[in-house]
């Protein structure tokens, strides 16, 4: 079942990339404030108060760990020196609650009696709300929880534990009412580990799992303000003549929402380079649409001589950005850059059953290794950039990523 289950994976992860999402990187609007520093966790079992109270300005933390998002309980408990850097020996098996057999997966067995990660943590910050926010909608983002969130902010609850769960979901909330352009805000997260059941991070044998089964924030927190409609999940999809590559005919889409309790008129606007596209749209109350520019309605998304996108022993990495946003009432409610590249790929199979993978129309020998995250999910720039180069050295084209998603 492993090797079945390490082979879907790899299938799973070309199966994705072969129906030529070209997207790369996005970026936000101009108005996100990300929440990383300012933070403190501490064991549920050791606050006696409500959420409604731990969210509040008057609540004052004692004892409790200092904190940088994203990060699990146990990498901010390492990084405070509370326990000592797992890599090293033994020390992993010293830390409470490790008490798993040697070889065992973690993730499908119940938290032992006496851990101290039996029970929730509390993440707690304060921030200042932007002054530019004033008059727009205001949303906070939950990249990513491992594994059960119930969130305050500013002494009212937005979400349950019973609804927000899943360590791979994105979640986000208007807050417009609850904060203030110009003040401080106190936000409390309460967070459950997963259960053998869930669907959560695992490492099976790739590493051991720690004992607070990576409960945490290992994703982003962040703010962002719009006007009455959001822009979400713009995309670029690209297919090519082949096997001239003299054309190439994009489809791009986007999500809207439209957060009032009105009907909303605008345009969605989006510009490649010198190319630029828009329609009109209308939103009805707390509705949302998934708009799509396609090349039999937008003829100039019908790129000729396009700067195509090849891996990196096969060609340039030749990349394009997307501007899109929409318009209403003259001024816009919301905006994104997407930076994709225009590639297409396919698999097929031999008149031998042998699976044949293709990059813009070329065979292409999938020479892969498996990828997996730090054993308490800390992001390092610097060891990713190696870690690359050292897949690059060794003439590979492919990561296999084991079902997890990197940033």
């Amino acid at each position: 079942m492993r090797r079945f289950g390490r082979a879907l994976t790899l299938m799973l992860l070309l199966a994705c990339i072969s129906t030529a999402l070209a997207t790369f990187a996005q970026t936000p609007s101009s108005t996100q404030l990300l929440l990383r520093e300012g933070w403190t966790i501490q064991s549920s079992a050791d606050v006696s108060v409500p959420g409604e109270l731990v969210s509040t300005p008057g609540y004052a933390p004692s004892g409790w760990y200092k904190a940088l998002m994203p990060s699990t309980v146990i990498a901010t408990l390492v990084r405070e020196r509370v326990f000592p850097d797992p890599y090293v020996g033994t020390n992993l098996r010293t830390i409470p609650g490790t008490t798993y057999a040697m070889g065992s997966n973690f993730s499908n067995l119940p938290m032992p009696p006496g851990s101290p990660f039996r029970v929730p943590w509390w993440f707690r910050t304060q921030f200042q709300v932007p002054q530019e926010y004033a008059g727009k909608t205001v949303w906070l983002h939950f990249s990513g929880i491992n594994y059960r969130a119930s969130v305050w902010l500013n002494g009212r609850q937005i979400a349950s534990a019973d609804k927000m769960a899943g360590a791979w979901r994105v979640f986000e909330f208007d807050v417009t009412r609850l904060v203030t352009p110009g003040q401080t805000s106190t936000l409390a997260v309460e967070i459950s580990p997963p259960q053998p059941d869930d669907l959560a991070i695992t490492f099976v044998d790739w590493n051991p799992l720690p004992a607070d089964k990576d409960m945490g924030m290992w994703r982003d927190v962040y703010l962002t303000a719009s006007g009455p409609v959001t822009l979400r999940y713009p995309q670029v999809i690209s297919r090519l003549d082949l096997p001239s590559l003299d054309k190439a005919h994009l489809t791009v889409t986007a999500e809207l929402h439209n957060a009032t309790d009105q009907v909303v008129d605008g345009t969605l606007k989006g510009k490649i380079e010198s190319l630029e596209f828009s329609q009109p749209v209308s939103l009805p109350p707390q509705g949302s649409q998934t708009v799509t520019f396609s090349p039999d309605k937008f003829p100039q998304l019908d790129l000729s001589h396009p700067r195509v996108w090849w891996p990196y022993d096969l060609g340039p990495q030749n990349l394009y950005n997307l501007d899109i946003r929409f318009e209403t009432s003259g001024k816009i409610s919301d905006a994104q850059t997407l930076t994709f590249g225009i590639r297409e790929i396919s698999a097929v199979l031999d008149a031998h059953d042998h699976r044949l993978f293709r990059i813009n129309g070329k065979n292409i020998l999938i020479r892969g290794a498996g990828y997996t995250f730090d054993m308490l999910l800390r992001t390092d720039p610097s060891r990713q950039d190696a870690e690359l180069k050292y897949v690059k050295d060794m003439h590979l084209n492919t990561v296999r990523l084991e079902g997890k998603l990197e940033d």
